[in-house]
């Protein structure tokens, strides 16, 4: 089942995908290594976004499992 990706993952890919747009405009940036590889970035931005919404979400600690000790101790 698809979900929202972390926070911190969508604005990861959307820097890649920024630095890959703008590496394919005619502009000189200051970053080395951006000339050739502007779809790449893209791509990875991509592929970022769509491994991030497929991986399972990570289980939530249980939240009450300490009280429902405390609630038998105490009714006891």
């Amino acid at each position: 089942m698809l979900r929202a990706p972390n926070i911190a993952l969508f604005v990861m890919s959307a820097c890649l995908a920024m630095m890959g747009v703008l590496s394919a405009l005619p502009i000189s940036l200051p970053i080395p290594g951006l000339a050739g590889a502007s779809a790449w970035y893209i791509f990875d931005a991509w592929f970022l976004l769509a491994v991030g919404s497929v991986l399972p979400q990570q289980s939530a600690p249980e939240e009450n499992t300490n009280s429902l000790v405390k609630r038998r101790a105490v009714s006891s």
